[in-house]
C-alpha cells in the first residue's frame, strides 16, 4: 500500500488575469486534510504573476505546520508543500 507524503489540490477561478477565487487543500501534512487559508487570502483578488504565486506557496508552507513521521520529516513536508503549491497554481493558471 502506498501512502502520500504530501498532497496538494488547487481550485482557481481566474478572471482576466485576476484570481477571482482560490482554494488550496493540503493532505498528509496533518492528521486530517487542511486548507491553506492565509495563502488563499494572499492571492485572491490579485493579478496572477510569478512573484505572487511564489509568495502564496511560501505562505502555505509556513502555515501548514506539518507532522514528522517515519515517511518524512516536517521540514521535508513543508518544502514539498511550497514546491507543489507553486507548481499546482501555475498549472491551474495555464
Amino acid at each position: 500500500m502506498d501512502l502520500a507524503i504530501v498532497s496538494v489540490a488547487v481550485v482557481l477561478i481566474p478572471d482576466e488575469g485576476i484570481c477571482k477565487d482560490i482554494r488550496i487543500a493540503l493532505g498528509a501534512v496533518s492528521p486530517t486534510p487542511v486548507r491553506a487559508k492565509k495563502a488563499e487570502t494572499a492571492i485572491k483578488g490579485q493579478m496572477l504573476h510569478d512573484e505572487l504565486v511564489t509568495k502564496a506557496a511560501q505562505i502555505a508552507a509556513e502555515e501548514c505546520h506539518p507532522i514528522s513521521d517515519h515517511r518524512a520529516s516536517a521540514e521535508y513536508r513543508a518544502e514539498m508543500v511550497r514546491v507543489l503549491v507553486k507548481r499546482t497554481i501555475k498549472k491551474a493558471i495555464s
